[in-house]
């Protein structure tokens, strides 16, 4: 896993992580599932390449890995169109969050920010991001203004 993060962002070694990653999934090392399933998604692809991605990010998240839970929860929203598919993601990103606070904190503060979640308390995002904080994910620590910017 050390050499697949060492080379995930270079475009010459990206799909060399790719491959480490998907050895490390195949080993049952949940982050490894998560990572390949990430590299997956971001290249997009085919209907099939996404089913993947979602059914993988599942199975790590029953697994505990957090990440993994916060992605579930992207993916569902970034597939909504109705109301009731946007109240779904709500419902897994809220579950996550609750589980295992980490990354699916940060991401339902996100969200609920860019407005398609439904109504919420704004004394709620720096709740959901100290939540995120103390769940491990670093990037939602030091009192940013807003969840949005946590997002690079």
């Amino acid at each position: 896993m050390t050499r697949a993060y060492a080379i995930e962002r270079d475009s010459q070694t990206e799909g060399e992580a790719a491959l480490l990653f998907e050895r490390a999934c195949q080993l049952g090392l949940a982050i490894g599932c998560t990572n390949y399933a990430a590299t997956i998604w971001a290249k997009g692809g085919t209907v099939r390449d996404l089913s993947c991605a979602r059914r993988t990010f599942a199975k790590s998240c029953a697994a505990g890995e957090k990440f993994a839970c916060g992605m579930v929860g992207r993916m569902l929203y970034e597939a909504a169109k109705t109301p009731d598919e946007y109240a779904a993601a709500r419902a897994s990103l809220e579950q996550s969050c609750a589980a295992f606070k980490g990354f699916p904190c940060r991401v339902l503060a996100k969200y609920f920010e860019d407005g398609k979640l439904g109504s919420y308390e704004p004394s709620r995002i720096p709740e959901l991001l100290d939540r995120a904080c103390a769940g491990g994910d670093p990037d939602a620590c030091g009192s940013p203004a807003t969840a949005n910017e946590t997002f690079h």
